[in-house]
């Protein structure tokens, strides 16, 4: 029994000891990441030698071969007298390769300078610095240096260089710099797209202000057309641009007189079909403006139906777009609800009726229940 305890209190004393030492050791790395301390301990396979800072008030002392960073010990001549396995890795070469090699064999020329100062006895200047290392096979590795200058028991001067690779900060630094510029360039585009709506609903308040009985029809119609998309379930980016849409479906109304569009009895066959054509001029006048959206042919489309009865092209179900389905819909309950010149104001209850007894058949049956929904539930009204 006395044995075992005795095998347990030395069990228990070598755990605090290596705790000890670990702590040492990650107290020291943290110095050294923090620049409190410029040079290390080398510690090898066969025992370990302390290397003590001139001038500091206690030695530091930390496994070299252990580090996430590239560690050298050279003498003032630039001479390799120890290389971690990190270092060989960072420039591509096995380790018998390096040590007792000059360190200047792996400096890029234009930096050589900037170590020979660092290892210079009694130098004041910056022992710090971004170099370029040669790896094996002609590539480079930009590189963070940090020297500092040893002292040990026969006094020769030795230093130790630490270098920390740069190239994960520098791929980090181009992202950032590179989202920089795509953020840059987006703030651009949006505020070019806001510029350009801006300037199509202008268009399309000059085409109302030519007509007293459909002024601000559009924009209801917008209003109602987004909120159908919002209760369909689509994106906020897919709303946007069928409100942008429905806001300026009628923008091809500018090419027909004036005095057709407030003609106040029925119009003419003739009449009729020149007033058809202004989905066409709508789509002529939008069409080469590059929208993230099919806004020209969602104008194009709006007066198109599910069984193919619709204008201009006679399109039937999935061959209209989405959004012109929306608007179709959004367009008959807003023209229904409010007063035209040919006709007394119907109501919203005989616009809902329209599309509920031409659900699936003039238009879309998801689009209807969406509408009815909003009016019947959700207590819709234009603003």
């Amino acid at each position: 029994m006395k044995e075992k305890s005795k095998l347990l209190l030395l069990a228990d004393h070598e755990i605090v000891e290596l705790r000890r030492q670990l702590k040492e050791a990650q107290d020291t790395l943290e110095a050294i990441r923090g620049g409190a301390i410029d040079a290390l301990v080398v510690a090898g396979q066969t025992g370990e030698k302390v290397f003590t800072l001139k001038n500091a008030d206690r030695p530091y002392r930390l496994l070299l071969e252990e580090m996430s960073e590239g560690a050298l010990t050279v003498t003032a001549d630039g001479l390799i007298l120890f290389c971690n396995r990190r270092f060989a890795e960072m420039v591509k070469s096995p380790l018998n390769a390096i040590v007792g090699g000059s360190i200047y064999n792996w400096i890029s020329s234009e930096h050589r300078i900037i170590i020979e100062a660092m290892v210079r006895l009694n130098s004041s200047e910056k022992r710090r610095s971004e170099i370029l290392l040669n790896v094996t096979g002609g590539e480079t590795l930009s590189v963070y240096v940090s020297a500092g200058q040893l002292k040990i028991d026969n006094d020769l001067d030795i230093f130790c260089l630490v270098a920390t690779d740069l190239s994960e900060e520098k791929k980090i630094e181009e992202l950032a710099a590179a989202e920089s510029l795509a953020l840059a360039a987006l703030n651009a585009s949006r505020a070019l797209e806001k510029s350009l709506e801006e300037s199509i609903r202008s268009i399309a308040n000059t085409v109302e202000s030519r007509d007293e009985y459909t002024a601000g029809h559009m924009k209801r119609v917008g209003q109602l057309a987004s909120t159908i998309g919002k209760e369909l379930g689509l994106s906020d980016d897919l709303i946007h641009g069928i409100e942008l849409a429905a806001s300026i479906h009628d923008v091809g109304k500018i090419a027909i007189p004036v005095e057709i569009l407030t003609k106040p009895g029925k119009l003419s066959k003739v009449e009729y079909m020149l007033v058809q054509t202004h989905v066409e001029a709508g789509y002529n006048i939008i069409k080469n403006i590059e929208f993230p959206w099919p806004i020209g042919l969602m104008i194009l489309q709006h007066h198109e139906r599910m069984d193919g009865s619709g204008y201009p092209q006679g399109l039937k179900g999935e061959e209209i777009l989405l959004g012109a389905r929306i608007i179709a819909v959004a367009d008959v309950i807003e023209a229904m609800s409010t007063h035209r010149p040919y006709r007394f104001v119907v109501g919203i209850d005989a616009a809902l009726r329209e599309i509920q007894e031409n659900s699936g058949n003039l238009y879309d049956k998801l689009v209807v229940e969406a509408c009815l929904a909003l009016f019947t539930t959700k207590r819709f009204a234009f603003s």
